[in-house]
């Protein structure tokens, strides 16, 4: 009979490896315990914290505006030339000096002319000499032949005389009112204040009525031409106020009012023609210059909105941070009307809510914000 052998391992027993198994999970939940401590410290330490900008959401009425793109033009200008041809006598203005309604621009040697009028009111007086001679003639023989003294044909010959030296002396009135007025236009005056243009001719220079002079150039007001999509026609009005910007000043605004809508659409550009009217007190703007315009079709009044700088471009539009209970929340937003700094925010966030406005590079969903 074969004895068994002996089995090579020992027996099993559980209780030296329990006792490992626990030794490990002790060590284990002791450094998660440290760990932890350490984050919520990390956490609640300030130096944590994300510092940030803030601002709130606020109402406020905005402006509708229209943009367009114009030019400044002279409310009036009037090219000056001579009624009567002559000599210049004299340039009695500085060139683009200011002038006055009526003041003296050019005058035209008058010599010739007041010669033609003294011998027309020397012949004036003979005239009037003459007639009263035919009158005295005419009356002395109507009464010979109403006293069947004298013929009829005496009579009616000295009433043609008398009737014709009364003519001549109306023509010659005529004549020399003619000429005093010539005698005017001599004389070559501003016709509106303004101010005047560079000199075309020198005096002792010979003119005729083809010959410019200068020109006289209304600038403190001015006249806008601009024009703005046809999409917006409905929205257009006569006595709609406007905000002029030209290159020359870039930080200052010139106001203008609307008065004349082209009643057609240019078909080449499919654009409304308007023109404007602005006042120009100091000369700044120049007439030929550019212009852009800022029709105010309207006013949004009570809309929610918030600072340009705190909106984050997204693949899908736009978001803000909002702080709540100290964390940063993404919130998504759809915008309206923009403003230089501001703009319109039409959902997405409520009055009175914080937002961060500055500060976004360093911040994540959920990342703490220091405390103001």
């Amino acid at each position: 009979m074969k004895t068994a052998k002996a089995d090579r391992h020992p027996a099993f027993s559980p209780a030296p490896v329990f006792a490992a198994l626990m030794l490990t999970l002790l060590l284990v939940w002791g450094c998660g315990s440290d760990d932890g401590e350490k984050g919520q410290q990390q956490d609640s330490d300030s130096g944590s914290c994300v510092s940030v900008d803030r601002t709130t959401v606020k109402t406020a009425d905005l402006e509708e505006i229209i943009g367009g793109i114009g030019s400044i033009e002279a409310f009036q200008t009037v090219q000056v030339y001579p009624e009567i041809s002559g000599i210049i006598e004299t340039v009695a203005f500085d060139e683009g000096a200011r002038v006055k309604k009526g003041q003296l621009l050019f005058t035209i040697d008058d010599a010739k002319i007041r010669a033609e009028l003294d011998a027309r009111q020397a012949a004036l007086e003979e005239a009037r000499a003459n007639l009263e001679n035919a009158r005295l003639v005419f009356n002395r023989r109507q009464r010979l032949y109403e006293q069947k003294l004298g013929t009829e044909e005496a009579r009616d010959e000295a009433r043609a005389r008398y009737q014709a030296l009364i003519a001549q002396v109306k023509r010659i009135q005529a004549e020399i009112e003619n000429i005093r007025e010539t005698l005017k236009d001599t004389k070559i005056r501003a016709p509106f204040d303004g101010f005047a243009g560079a000199h075309h001719v020198d005096a002792g220079q010979l003119v005729d009525t083809e010959t410019r002079l200068t020109a006289v150039v209304q600038v403190e007001r001015l006249k806008i031409r601009f024009t703005v999509p046809e999409r917006h026609m409905e929205r257009v009005r006569i006595g709609q106020q406007i905000r002029i910007s030209a290159p020359a000043y870039p930080e200052k605004k010139f106001s203008g009012t609307i008065y004349f809508i082209d009643p057609q659409i240019e078909p080449g550009t499919r654009s409304l023609k308007i023109q404007a009217q602005a006042d120009n007190p100091k000369n700044l703007l120049r007439p030929g210059g550019f212009a852009s315009v800022e029709l105010i079709a309207g006013t949004r009044e009570g809309v929610l909105t918030i600072p340009e700088e705190a909106l984050i471009p997204t693949r899908s539009g736009y978001m803000v941070f909002v702080i709540e209970n100290g964390r940063a929340k993404g919130r998504e937003v759809k915008i309206g009307l923009r403003r230089p700094g501001i703009v319109e925010i039409t959902s997405g966030l409520q009055e009175g809510q914080t937002i961060v406005q500055a500060g976004h590079i360093s911040l994540y969903e959920g990342a703490q914000v220091c405390p103001e």
